[in-house]
């Protein structure tokens, strides 16, 4: 399978500075002209098709997936497992804010960053079990040579790039908007287990494009 994750376009909450997480809110104009961008690109590149288009909810990323939707002539299937994380309290709150209404916690969380101390947060158990199980579905429910693309979050994506390359870890990294990252994954080296030609081989799974925004010029 050819696997292409998307981060949302610039979003209101992005100029603002504050904390989405589940909140809604819409692109900018700038985020739609970054979207547009991005749709263009990815159409030129996959001219030989895509075969599903899945995007969170969240206006951000519908948005975005929209304007992808436009340009390749493929609908968008909308799928809450892949929307952002929920950060609970903190949700559509700048940093001044936060520290203004929960100066308690805020003072802990600068300290600890802990989301599993912040009341409403998704869990980090929870996230990444939910990543992996984005993972499974994409993988069973689409054959080998399918080319699917995913438009989701860049807090969420972070647990999706460990679930695909598979590490022990979260790893955390700044994800542009509308950063592209692009694997080809089978699913038997995938999980691979102990048999070593497939777990040790770079011929099952590769990385094509990680945190690429090329197309923004």
């Amino acid at each position: 399978m050819r696997l292409v994750l998307i981060r949302h376009a610039e979003s209101v909450a992005n100029v603002e500075r504050r904390w989405q997480g589940r909140a809604d809110y819409p692109l900018t104009e700038q985020g739609q002209a970054q979207a547009g961008q991005l749709a263009r690109a990815l159409a030129e590149r996959h001219a030989g098709g895509i075969d599903a288009l899945y995007a969170s909810p969240l206006s951000r990323a519908a948005q975005t997936a929209a304007a992808l939707s436009s340009a390749i002539a493929l609908p968008v299937r909308s799928w809450e497992a892949l929307q952002e994380f929920d950060v609970g309290v903190f949700s559509g709150l700048t940093h001044a804010d936060i520290e203004q209404r929960h100066p308690e916690l805020a003072r802990d969380f600068a300290g600890s960053r802990d989301w599993d101390r912040v009341p409403g947060a998704e869990s980090l158990q929870d996230r990444a079990e939910r990543a992996r199980s984005v993972l499974d579905q994409l993988l069973g429910g689409h054959p080998g040579g399918a080319s699917v693309v995913c438009v989701t979050h860049g807090g969420f994506m972070q647990y999706l790039l460990a679930a695909v390359l598979g590490t022990g870890r979260v790893w955390g990294l700044a994800i542009h908007n509308t950063a592209v990252f692009e694997f080809s994954i089978r699913s038997a080296g995938h999980t691979a287990g102990d048999r070593l030609l497939e777990r040790f081989s770079t011929e099952p799974c590769r990385i094509h494009r990680f945190n690429d925004i090329s197309h923004l010029g």
